[in-house]
């Protein structure tokens, strides 16, 4: 049953965080072909500027898929979808953040120092992508609400649907076709915009159809909630603090510690290599979003037991993948990167960071199952302290050492220090789930009304961190 339940939720939740993976190497494909060094290292470093803000939101919007799949099993429709309203609500406070922060792009991408034309490039593509942030935000919880409620299949329809709007948009104004003045890499921005757009749109169309409405009554559950919106802000805000620490620390990472300091041939190499990273990690997060909704479920229901069955069968469908990835990358590796670019120098560096890619691997898909499962039982507070503090020691910490203390080993210093943090992590959120400190968190209170905000004043979403220090 388990296996059957992980596999049906894992297929289309694969696809979907597939195709942001595919809609990401589409645009580096086509940035290639513009023939623009330049763009070609800075696409990286402004979608990461970019994702440093966006991420918070969407690490407390995928509570979404927590709370909707524990209300589920807990036979308590109508709260699913009154939290995918709170995830638009909390979507758009963070596009109205992000307008302020936007006359401040420029002296961030300053301060970072790399070559002036990088510098051009990024600009370009940072300024459209950052208007993304509520479309972004507005369109993951929707998506995590109906992986939530087991309706995988329509986020990943929407999500290749997505696909094609954005490699359209984006090939007709990067090149300038239909009458457009050719825009460059600023092209593959408004490309990405246009896809969001039209994915929340048509998320919002299916969330209000009668087929949905019927059973989750989201026509009449819209209204904003601060008690929902409290909910997801406590659960959620340590996942979102974690994300945001993710994207700084890997900012700097591929700005300062591989870009600044080895220049753009190091950058080239590494975002080439990054692209490959997407085609292993990516597909492992989805079967970590499907397990998220299929462990708040079990969970919901009252059986713990079915959840660690389901997170084992997990495992071992992301081990083959990640394993057979890992054998790729060693023997292969150079091929991949000079697929993107025939520079010896960029294929000699990216084939070294490839090989520490698969090294990582295994580790990868421990860290990605386990921390996906706990989210599912609400446990995101440790979790999230332990990559806040290793990302900062293990990555920068680490990688500023080898870089002071090992400048011939170039870039792949970095790539050391960032391989042994995967590492790390995988192992310690392996013994976190085995330690069964999340059975012991409260996501609701049992005497909780689904039906009001009155009765959800008295249901209280109980992180423990105690519980899972003790």
């Amino acid at each position: 049953m388990e296996i059957r339940n992980v596999i049906a939720m894992s297929i289309p939740v694969v696809v979907t965080t597939s195709s942001r993976a595919m809609m990401d190497v589409a645009d580096y494909i086509m940035i290639t072909r513009l023939h623009v060094p330049e763009a070609q290292a800075a696409i990286l470093p402004a979608q990461v500027i970019m994702w440093s803000y966006i991420i918070i939101g969407l690490g407390i919007a995928s509570m979404v898929n927590t709370f909707a799949s524990q209300s589920l099993g807990r036979g308590d429709h109508k709260e699913c979808g009154a939290y995918a309203w709170q995830g638009l609500y909390l979507a758009l406070f963070f596009g109205a953040v992000g307008l302020l922060v936007f006359p401040f792009l420029p002296a961030l991408v300053r301060g970072i120092g790399h070559d002036a034309a990088v510098q051009v490039q990024e600009l370009a593509y940072g300024r459209i992508a950052l208007l993304t942030t509520a479309p972004t935000i507005a369109a993951a919880a929707f998506g995590w609400f109906f992986i939530g409620i087991h309706k995988p299949w329509v986020t990943m329809w929407s999500a290749l649907e997505a696909n094609v709007v954005n490699i359209v948009v984006s090939f007709v104004l990067m090149f300038g076709y239909l009458g457009f003045e050719p825009m460059g890499i600023a092209g593959a921005a408004w490309g990405t915009m246009a896809a969001v757009c039209y994915r929340t749109l048509r998320l919002m169309v299916t969330l209000l159809a009668p087929s949905v409405d019927k059973m989750f009554h989201c026509r009449v559950s819209w209204r904003p909630s601060w008690l929902r919106l409290k909910n997801l802000l406590r659960v959620g805000a340590p996942c979102g603090a974690q994300w945001f620490c993710d994207v700084v620390v890997w900012a700097i990472f591929v700005n300062v510690l591989v870009g600044r300091n080895f220049g753009t041939v190091h950058l080239i190499a590494t975002n080439t290599a990054w692209q490959y990273m997407r085609i292993s990690f990516l597909p492992t997060m989805g079967v970590g979003q499907a397990l998220t909704a299929l462990v708040g479920k079990s969970i919901g229901a009252g059986d713990p037991q079915r959840a660690r069955r389901e997170a084992g069968f997990a495992l071992k469908i992301t081990l083959l993948y990640m394993s057979t990835l890992s054998v790729i990358y060693v023997f292969f590796g150079g091929t991949l990167i000079s697929w993107f670019n025939d520079s010896p120098d960029v294929v000699a560096i990216g084939a070294t960071i490839m090989i520490c890619t698969a090294v990582f691997q295994v580790f990868d898909a421990l860290s990605i199952v386990y921390t996906s499962a706990l989210r599912g039982a609400g446990d995101t507070f440790v979790p999230s302290m332990f990559f806040m503090v290793s990302n900062w020691v293990i990555i920068v910490g680490g990688g500023w050492a080898m870089v002071r203390w090992f400048p011939q080993l170039g870039s792949l210093g970095p790539w050391i220090a960032a391989s042994t943090l995967i590492v790390v992590a995988g192992i310690f959120l392996w013994l976190r789930w085995r330690s069964g400190a999340w059975m012991r968190i409260t996501l609701f209170d049992t005497d909780g009304d689904a039906d009001s905000d009155e009765g959800a004043g008295r249901r209280r979403s109980l992180v423990s961190a105690t519980d899972g220090a003790s």
